[in-house]
């Protein structure tokens, strides 16, 4: 069986909410409070080494607030076999 692991899932469909909630804020201590748990939720499915598929556009935060760890780790995973 395939199929992605339930803790994987509930990871991946959290970043839409985390998304809405960021952009429907101008308050940047609410703005760092939400990167702050969309870059735990990026480390946890590093870690899991289940994650498969980058989140759409919608659900990520404007580039200067995504985590660095995102980018570095879909950059690589993109050229290739991940070591």
């Amino acid at each position: 069986m395939n199929s992605i692991p339930l803790n994987v899932a509930r990871y991946e469909e959290s970043f839409g909410g985390l998304a809405i909630e960021f952009r429907g804020t101008r308050i940047d201590a609410a703005r760092r409070d939400i990167a702050a748990d969309y870059s735990k939720t990026v480390e946890r499915l590093i870690q899991s080494g289940r994650w498969f598929e980058m989140p759409p556009p919608e659900d990520q935060l404007c580039d200067d607030w995504m985590p660095r760890e995102f980018f570095d780790f879909w950059s690589r995973s993109r050229s290739g076999p991940r070591q």
